[in-house]
């Protein structure tokens, strides 16, 4: 009995991979070209940071992407629906992992702390904001008290008496 189980686990999970004629490429063919893209770098064996690296998004942008991927394909994991958009491409041959991490994004030149065409305002590094924090709480009471001075002086050129 307990040999039955896995077997017909086993049965029930094969058919949504093994399936490379109409209906997967049909659900293949419903795939954005982002979703496409980031399950080919599956079959490299990356990781969702790398993949973030490497494409140039976040990586809940990825595993968002690869799960809408999964809906899609019918199947329950990110590995099983690159190898089915393997055999739908004809089988890809998978890539070692790679061996340095990517590299961290440079802390300077410190973009700008808003958001961009380019970059969403979540994008900066922890030193970025330690920076832009620093920046303001100095250059903010000093921008007023150069303020309060322009005032005074201006209220003393046209001979009002400042408060």
């Amino acid at each position: 009995m307990l040999t039955n189980e896995p077997a017909s686990r086993h049965v029930e999970q094969t058919p949504a991979i093994a399936t490379s004629d109409g209906s997967a490429s049909d659900r293949i063919a419903l795939l954005t070209d982002r979703q496409l893209s980031y399950l080919r770098l599956v079959l490299q064996n990356r990781n969702s940071k790398e993949i973030a690296a490497v494409t140039g998004s976040s990586h809940r942008a990825v595993d968002k992407q690869l799960l809408k991927a999964n809906n899609v394909l019918g199947v329950s994991t990110r590995f099983d629906a690159a190898r089915l958009l393997a055999d739908y491409d004809g089988g890809v041959e998978p890539l070692p992992p790679a061996n340095d991490l990517p590299s961290a994004p440079p802390t300077f030149p410190l973009p700008l702390p808003l958001p961009t065409a380019g970059a969403a305002a979540n994008m900066l590094t922890w030193k970025q904001v330690a920076f832009w924090t620093a920046i303001i709480s100095i250059v903010t009471p000093l921008g007023l008290t150069a303020a309060g001075m322009a005032i005074v002086t201006l209220l003393l050129v046209l001979g009002l008496k400042p408060l």
